[in-house]
């Protein structure tokens, strides 16, 4: 029998199985290699007899008595037997493949991790056909500083294979934007297809997407410090802030155009009644790309100074149909109301349009949404864009009591949201709609609604 066969039949003894999974598993977790001890509960006669036999050590029998051997100890006695082994040459032997401590494990993933980055260069046709900025960031990733380098390392981890795909396409899209920056935008979906082939690969709920976005924020010198970051669950948060109706929405579209890349204008859409600005007393659509095109001039000649945006599609309806009916009777020359339908959580769109709009000094902006967590959310997020034009409407305590008998129940996950907000138009509104248990849609106080607007609140 070799060597090599008879350490396997030596420490393959039954009594030695529970004692080497657990050296195994400090020797793992330690940085130096095996120390302190290993523990064996509840420790049969036949564990107890094979290791005082390596121990030189004898025991008496106890039931149920748990033993801690040194490893210092076993090492020396391994390294002084006829095996003459270390403790890394032992779990070497017996497993077929080294076995690594903390920290060669570290060191060995920190150079594969190098050469990941280093082939993915190479891949993306040569350091020197990288321009110096995008250079500047592969060292950051190198070093696991730059923005990105979390993305990236959680493909890492899963497939070093993928994460070199992922950066080497990333590279030659940056690559691309770069040598055209002169030029025109290049749409995000024909950059992916030039890249890749396929026009969706550097959508945000891609890695190579996400990575690629914020191989752009870091080198274009976009700051993504508004509510999300690499940190944590930052890939998955970044993917689901791309939607268009997240209130971060628009600083991914901004993340984009730095770096040279036309985002999707046309999606993004905001619905709106101005009759001033396009002399038709009927609602409008603008996609984002008209909005952002709109003259300033022609926002200056508009009378405005107060808009009215509602949550709901329906209640705009009435809105709308309201002061058309009143213009019919009138016939006056008064300066008709701005009315936006947010239809929800507003998307990029919506919020240029206001951008606009409210940066005219002394304008007010009424927002009108359902009493519920979803409603609340949007109203607050305009507060906090607007602060100085924003005001609540029809959001209070005391119309949310002369409703309440027609309210919907809470789900746990409302309750959830409403027990962590506090609203800085009405303090006391969270705790009274906990207190009753229910939410309500503003569909109800319409008539309230159209009073305010005759009235011109």
């Amino acid at each position: 029998m070799g060597e090599e066969a008879a350490i396997r039949v030596y420490f393959g003894q039954p009594g030695f199985e529970r004692f080497l999974k657990q050296l195994q598993r400090q020797y793992m977790a330690s940085k130096d290699g095996a120390r302190g001890y290993v523990t064996l509960a509840n420790i049969s006669d036949t564990e107890r007899h094979t290791l005082d036999s390596f121990y030189g050590t004898y025991s008496a029998p106890v039931k149920g008595e748990t033993k801690r051997y040194s490893l210092k100890k076993f090492e020396r006695l391994l390294k002084s037997s006829r095996f003459e082994l270390t403790v890394s040459e032992l779990l070497k032997l017996l497993h077929g493949e080294p076995v690594l401590t903390r920290r060669e494990h570290a060191a060995q993933m920190s150079a594969l991790w190098k050469e990941c980055v280093q082939l993915a260069v190479e891949d993306a046709h040569g350091t020197d056909e990288v321009e110096h900025r995008i250079m500047k960031w592969v060292q950051g990733l190198i070093a696991e500083n730059s923005l990105g380098s979390r993305t990236l390392k959680n493909v890492f981890a899963k497939s070093p294979q993928e994460a070199r795909w992922c950066l080497s396409h990333c590279l030659k899209a940056l690559n691309r934007i770069a040598a055209g920056k002169e030029n025109a935008p290049i749409r995000l979906s024909v950059l992916a297809a030039n890249i890749t082939g396929d026009a969706h690969a550097l959508d945000l709920k891609n890695p190579l997407g996400r990575l690629f976005w914020w191989s752009l924020a870091a080198i274009y010198g976009q700051h993504p410090a508004a509510g999300f970051s690499e940190e944590g669950e930052g890939d998955s948060e970044l993917a689901a802030i791309s939607d268009d109706s997240s209130p971060q929405a628009y600083l991914i579209r901004e993340g984009y155009r730095r770096g040279g890349v036309a985002d999707d204008d046309l999606s993004s859409q905001v619905m709106f009644y101005a009759p001033e600005l396009f002399g038709i007393r009927e609602e409008c659509v603008l996609t984002l790309r008209q909005v952002e095109r709109l003259p300033a001039e022609r926002l200056e000649r508009m009378r405005y100074t107060h808009i009215y945006m509602v949550e709901n599609p329906s209640v705009f309806a009435e809105l709308i149909d309201a002061d058309v009916r009143k213009h019919e009777e009138c016939q006056a020359d008064a300066a008709a109301p701005v009315i936006i339908c947010g239809n929800g959580q507003p998307v990029t769109a919506v919020v240029k349009l206001l951008d606009a709009l409210l940066s005219r000094e002394r304008v007010t902006l009424s927002y009108a949404g359902d009493l519920d967590p979803a409603g609340l959310s949007i109203a607050q997020n305009l507060q906090l864009r607007y602060p100085q034009a924003f005001r609540a409407w029809r959001m209070d305590k005391q119309l949310f009591l002369q409703y309440v008998h027609k309210g919907i129940p809470l789900t746990e996950a409302e309750r959830s949201r409403l027990r962590e907000c506090q609203y800085g138009w009405d303090a006391n509104l969270a705790c009274v709609m906990l207190d009753k248990g229910v939410k309500l849609h503003q569909e109800l106080w319409v008539e309230e609604l159209l009073q305010d607007l005759y009235s011109r609140i």
